[in-house]
């Protein structure tokens, strides 16, 4: 088994039980959504010590929960559980960098748009989160906190949406105010 590059014990701040976690993931979408509404004038563009827009940061988050959502499905079902390359992440400046499927389009989301899909993806996410419970002996490798089960996955995508919203906050701290 492939060594993960980071504890993931640090995923129990987002919450011990299943109810705990789940409540943490509503807030924590309700956090970055009430933050997304304030991004309009910069939209489009790539933030202070960033390499992406918020229009690229949301579509990349939405990448990563699209993803986990299906995950969620197969670690709680009684379907075979297929070994899977453990290949880890990379850490660039010790940073964790996106995998290639997850990273966002040279546009990112329409500003037009960004609600509507958000909503869909907000909705399946948070549906998709109602049957987690701890799967001790099912999991699935993650490329920098090794196997998780199906709690440390809503775990991680919980930590992931605040990560972000932290960042862009962060980022809109450091744009100048226009004149």
């Amino acid at each position: 088994m492939t060594k993960p590059l980071q504890d993931p014990g640090v995923l129990r701040a987002m919450g011990e039980t299943p109810d705990d976690v789940r409540a943490g993931l509503v807030r924590e979408l309700d956090a970055l959504e009430a933050h997304l509404r304030t991004r309009q004038a910069d939209w489009t563009r790539v933030q202070p010590g960033r390499e992406w827009s918020p229009a690229q940061e949301l579509e990349h988050v939405m990448k990563i929960g699209d993803s986990i959502v299906p995950l969620f499905r197969l670690l709680t079902s009684d379907r075979e559980l297929r070994p899977t390359a453990q290949t880890p992440g990379v850490l660039k400046d010790g940073r964790r960098q996106a995998p290639a499927p997850s990273l966002p389009s040279e546009d990112g989301v329409a500003w037009a748009d960004w609600e509507a899909r958000w909503a869909a993806h907000r909705g399946a996410l948070v549906a998709g989160a109602a049957g987690v419970r701890e799967t001790p002996g099912r999991t699935y490798w993650h490329p920098f906190y090794g196997e998780l089960d199906a709690l440390d996955w809503l775990r991680m995508v919980s930590g992931h949406i605040r990560g972000h919203r932290e960042l862009l906050e962060r980022s809109a701290a450091a744009e100048p105010t226009p004149s």
